[in-house]
């Protein structure tokens, strides 16, 4: 996505705290599977080819995990929302 020189990447919206927590969801979904699915060889092979900045699933399901939660934790330090 292109930078302008404000830094902020062009075409980006701000996400309001219940959209925000929707992608929160999606990403610990996300990576609840790439846990599951680590081993097995059809999806390292899938992760190498659609996610090659990854050494495997392992190190997705860390990645997608540690987004979540720091999302969801930005959304709970601006917001009163409780999160489950």
């Amino acid at each position: 996505m292109p930078v302008p020189g404000n830094g902020t990447p062009a075409g980006s919206v701000p996400l309001g705290a219940l959209d925000a927590g929707h992608v929160a969801g999606l990403l610990a979904s996300a990576a609840a599977l790439a846990g599951a699915l680590a081993g097995q060889p059809g999806a390292e092979a899938a992760c190498a080819e659609f996610a090659p900045d990854f050494d495997g699933l392992a190190e997705l399901h860390i990645a997608l995990a540690i987004a979540a939660a720091g999302l969801d934790e930005a959304i709970d330090q601006h917001t009163s929302i409780v999160h489950p």
